[in-house]
């Protein structure tokens, strides 16, 4: 054996057991933080909140959700109709912290679009996806914001789930609590489960989770294949 081909093996061995490892890992899979649409995105095509812009009374429209764990935001999903047919029918939709039982003033993420149809039309879904994908921290209010374009009437559809309950603005901005009766815009919230997560008060919260075992038996179980192969007897 050549001394280049031993030095060979031995960097290729931490390597190959290294990539075991890492291909191995499940893929991060985007879970549900919230979600109030039906089965199969069902929500009221016919029924909706009419979201204006500051300026107007009842202009700015939010949702409030309290996620369970640590997430990233990978998405929001929702349905917006336009109401009026007109060039001006950018939205803008915005997901921010809690500042006293209501949105906080400056945005954590900020999306535009604009409405697909017109109210009362079966729509498609609207998906955004997020690139800052901000940390959502569990047990921790958040609020979906929705507004229009100045002079622009649009429509967030609500649900058939039965969710109630939202805030809007009136002329000068100020957050209120709409009537608690009144259906929700349809909404779905998406992320992926933090790596920082809240600390656990168990005797076992150190325990290494069930996959976190089977990764380290992989690269055991590579590692010993690998030695008998380069240490023949």
């Amino acid at each position: 054996m050549s001394p280049h081909s031993f030095q060979l093996r031995r960097i290729s061995l931490p390597l190959l057991v290294f990539l075991a490892l890492v291909v191995g890992r499940p893929p991060l899979r985007a879970d549900t933080v919230y979600t109030n649409f039906g089965t199969g995105d069902a929500y009221a095509s016919s029924a909706g909140v009419i979201v204006t812009n500051d300026g107007v009374a009842w202009s700015s429209v939010a949702v409030a959700f309290t996620p369970t764990a640590n997430y990233n935001l990978s998405s929001i999903e929702f349905v917006v109709s336009d109401l009026i047919p007109d060039d001006s029918n950018d939205v803008t939709l915005g997901l921010f912290a809690d500042n006293g039982g209501q949105p906080d003033a400056t945005a954590l993420e900020m999306f535009s679009m604009s409405p697909d149809g017109m109210f009362g039309d079966n729509l498609l879904v609207t998906t955004v996806s997020s690139i800052l994908q901000p940390l959502l921290l569990a047990d921790t209010q958040y609020w979906i914001g929705m507004n229009a374009a100045p002079g622009d009437l649009v429509v967030w559809n609500q649900n058939l789930t039965s969710a109630t309950g939202f805030f809007e603005t009136d002329g000068s901005g100020n957050w209120s609590a709409a009537d608690p009766l009144q259906a929700q815009g349809v909404l779905e919230v998406d992320g992926t489960l933090s790596a920082v997560q809240p600390p656990v008060n168990s005797f076992n919260s150190s325990a290494p989770e069930p996959g976190a075992w089977l990764l380290m038996a992989g690269g055991l179980a590579a590692l010993a294949f690998l030695r008998r192969r380069l240490n023949p007897r």
